[in-house]
C-alpha cells in the first residue's frame, strides 16, 4: 500500500519534533510529502477532495495532493494536544508556462525564482535596459508576482567612446572579416544598406597594421566621454543655405546640415558589458535632385542597439555610397569638409576600390585604467631590457 501511494510522486521528507514548527505547506497536484511527527495518534483532513493522508507507524505522515485548493490538516497527539497544518495545493503549470519560466531562469540568472501560495514569484534587480526587456518577456503572465526593481546607476561610472573613421581598401577587407557588396544602388538609400558588426579589441591591431602597410588610412580619431545612460555626439560638416519665400513676398533663408553625424548613448550593464545605442548619419549635397537650382540632400543613416564587452570594437560600414562621392565633384566646396573632403578627393574611393569605416570602441574608464597600466608596465619592461642589453637601434615600439 505504501509503495502505491508513492508511485509517480515527488517525495519530500520533513523531520520536526512538533507540528508547531511547520508553516503552511505548499504542494502541487500529484505531489506527495512525508512528514515525520512524534506522538501522533490521529489525523483529520478538512477537505478530503484535496488531500489523501495516511499515517504510517511509527511516526510518518504521508500526504498526497489530489486537486487544487486550500484546506487544513488536524493533527492529534497522544498527549491530548492538537495542531492545525495549513495546506495549499496548486494546479501544475501548463507546458508553455513551464518552458517560458525555464527560459527566463536561463536569461536572467541574477533573479530569484520562487513559488509561494501557488503563485510564481520573481524578485531581484536588473539594469534599466534589461528591466525593460524583462517586462516585455512576462507581459503574458499577469498572475505572476513580480518584485524586480532597477539597479541604481553608478553616478561616477563614465564610459569613453573611442571613434576611428578610416578608409580601407576593399581587397583588404577580408582581414577584418567583412563581406562587401559589389555595388550599392542610389540615390534612394535605405537604413538597411548600412551594416554593423562587433569585434574584439585585437581588431584595432589589425587596423593599425593595415594603416602601416598602406591598405587603410585614418581620417579622424575623436574620443568622447559620456556617463552611463548619457549621450555623446560627434558632428563634422557644414551648412548650406536654402532660400524660402514667406507670405507677402518676404524672403528667408533656412540652413541644412551636411557631413558626418554620430550620436551614441552607452549604458553600463555590469560585468564589463556595455549596451550602446548608435545613430550614424552621413549627408551630402545631391545636385541630381535639385529643384529651381536648390540642390537636394543624399542621406544615409543607421540606428542600432548593440551590446558588447568593454573594449570590443563596433564597426559600421556602408554609410557612404559611390554615388555620394561622385556628386561631390559638382560641389568643390565639399572637398573642404574635414574627413569627407579627404574621402571625396580619393580616386580609389570614387572608383569604388575603398570603403568608409566607422569604428566605435566603448570602454569603461576603470577598464581603461587597467589597460593603460598594463601598457605602461610593458613599456617599462621593454625600456629596462633595452637599457640593460645595451643594444644599438632597438626601439620600444610605443
Amino acid at each position: 500500500m505504501r509503495s502505491i501511494n508513492l508511485f509517480l510522486a515527488i517525495i519530500l521528507v520533513i523531520s520536526v519534533n512538533s507540528a508547531h514548527a511547520l508553516n503552511t505547506l505548499s504542494l502541487k497536484v500529484g505531489e506527495t510529502q512525508i512528514i515525520s511527527l512524534k506522538g501522533v495518534s490521529d489525523v483529520v483532513v478538512g477537505n478530503e477532495n484535496l488531500l489523501k493522508v495516511e499515517l504510517l507507524p511509527p511516526h510518518d505522515l504521508v500526504i498526497k495532493a489530489i486537486s487544487s485548493g486550500y484546506t487544513e490538516l488536524l493533527v492529534r497527539y497522544e498527549s491530548g494536544s492538537n495542531d492545525k497544518i495549513p495546506i495549499v495545493v496548486n494546479a501544475p503549470l501548463d507546458k508553455k508556462e513551464q518552458l517560458h519560466l525555464q527560459w527566463l531562469k536561463q536569461q536572467y540568472s541574477q533573479l530569484q525564482f520562487d513559488e509561494k501560495a501557488g503563485t510564481t514569484v520573481i524578485s531581484g534587480q536588473l539594469p534599466q535596459l534589461e528591466l525593460e526587456q524583462f517586462k516585455r518577456a512576462i507581459i503574458d503572465y499577469p498572475d505572476w508576482l513580480i518584485q524586480v526593481s532597477e539597479v541604481p546607476a553608478a553616478i561616477d561610472q563614465m564610459i569613453e567612446l573611442q571613434v576611428t573613421i578610416l578608409e580601407v581598401k576593399r581587397q583588404s577587407a577580408q582581414h577584418l572579416g567583412i563581406k562587401w557588396q559589389h555595388s550599392i544602388s542610389g540615390p534612394t538609400l535605405s537604413d538597411a544598406s548600412a551594416q554593423w558588426v562587433t569585434f574584439p579589441i585585437t581588431l584595432l591591431s589589425t587596423v593599425n597594421l593595415l594603416v602601416q602597410n598602406g591598405h587603410a588610412r585614418i581620417l579622424a580619431e575623436p574620443k568622447l566621454i559620456a556617463a552611463s545612460g548619457g549621450q555623446a555626439d560627434f558632428l563634422v560638416g557644414g551648412e548650406f543655405p536654402i532660400p524660402q519665400v514667406l507670405t507677402q513676398g518676404a524672403q528667408d533663408v533656412e540652413f541644412r546640415d551636411y557631413g558626418i553625424s554620430l550620436s551614441m548613448s552607452p549604458h553600463d550593464l555590469g560585468g564589463g558589458q556595455i549596451s550602446t545605442e548608435i545613430k550614424a548619419q552621413i549627408s551630402t549635397i545631391d545636385p541630381a535632385t535639385a529643384i529651381q537650382g536648390i540642390p537636394g540632400m543624399l542621406t544615409r543613416r543607421v540606428s542600432s542597439l548593440i551590446t558588447a564587452k568593454s573594449g570590443e570594437a563596433i564597426i559600421l560600414s556602408g554609410l557612404l555610397s559611390q554615388e555620394q562621392s561622385l556628386q561631390a565633384e559638382s560641389f568643390p566646396l565639399l572637398h573642404q569638409i574635414p574627413i569627407l573632403g579627404e574621402l571625396f578627393s580619393s580616386r580609389e574611393f570614387r572608383d569604388a576600390e575603398t570603403e568608409l569605416f566607422v569604428v566605435v570602441t566603448p570602454l569603461l574608464q576603470s577598464h581603461q585604467r587597467q589597460t593603460q597600466q598594463s601598457h605602461e608596465h610593458a613599456k617599462s619592461l621593454i625600456k629596462s631590457f633595452r637599457d640593460n642589453a645595451t643594444c644599438v637601434g632597438l626601439t620600444d615600439g610605443f
